[in-house]
């Protein structure tokens, strides 16, 4: 199936939408039929008032009507730049030189919308997705302006008096604090936390370390828990290369965290 009649397929576009492109200050126009055929086509010349109507001559073979349309932008564009312009060896971008005239659009961002809207999370492009969010980033930028420029017409307006709307940057910030992940400590002498050592132990652990363990029980690793009398509070650990001789803090953190996350 043909991109346009994809897009009015999925009723991105419409019949009788505007499209147009320009090409050295001419600016050549058509309408979307109800098949996705391009027709209707206007050419506005550098200083012209008004458009003037192109490739709109009717004829007829066996009496049947034809009127000129064209199945792609690419057909539409080519041949209005080589018929009406004389120019035979202009390489033309058409998906990103044609606009949509309601939506104020490039064709390839409503085509690339079709496939988003129409693609599963397996097939979609990390294109797309990066699309996506920088179209997300900018929304939240103007909604971010037109906030600061309410708050300004407000102070300036009412003064001191306080806003009727809570603002919405103050609650970002409280709810991102009460959401704020904080370290947990980690008791090894508890019951809890015994067990979790002694679980990744006997699922990580050299053959030589279980069986000392099987053979001395959990007691003995409660008496070496006990007989440590500093508790040790690691930072959040960072990548880099080990360094076993001596070990070095960063080490030791990376081998604590690796010891309860591997699998």
């Amino acid at each position: 199936m043909r991109r346009l009649q994809q897009l009015l397929q999925h009723r991105i576009v419409s019949t009788d939408d505007i499209l147009y492109f320009t090409f050295k200050k001419n600016r050549f126009l058509g309408s979307i039929t109800s098949g996705g055929l391009i027709w209707k086509c206007q050419w506005h010349k550098p200083g012209a008032s008004v458009p003037i109507p192109v490739f709109q001559n009717t004829t007829s073979m066996e009496s049947r009507p034809y009127v000129r349309t064209f199945e792609s932008l690419t057909d539409w564009t080519e041949t209005c730049i080589q018929e009406c312009l004389e120019e035979y060896h202009t390489r033309y971008s058409s998906w990103k030189r044609v606009r949509h005239q309601r939506l104020d659009q490039p064709m390839e961002v409503l085509y690339k919308h079709f496939r988003s809207t129409t693609s599963t999370p397996e097939t979609e492009t990390t294109v797309s997705l990066h699309e996506r969010i920088v179209a997300l980033q900018h929304q939240l930028s103007l909604a971010q302006k037109r906030n600061d420029e309410w708050k300004q017409w407000w102070k300036s307006t009412h003064g001191s008096e306080r806003s009727p709307v809570e603002d919405a940057t103050d609650i970002q910030a409280l709810v991102e604090q009460e959401l704020d992940v904080k370290a947990q400590p980690f008791v090894l002498s508890s019951d809890t936390g015994r067990y979790m050592v002694l679980h990744r132990l006997n699922e990580t652990a050299p053959p030589e370390c279980v069986s000392w363990l099987k053979q001395n029980g959990p007691e003995s690793f409660e008496r070496i828990l006990n007989e440590e009398k500093n508790s040790t509070v690691f930072e959040p650990c960072l990548d880099g290369c080990d360094n076993w001789e001596p070990v070095d803090s960063q080490t030791a953190r990376r081998y604590v965290h690796q010891f309860f996350s591997k699998n």
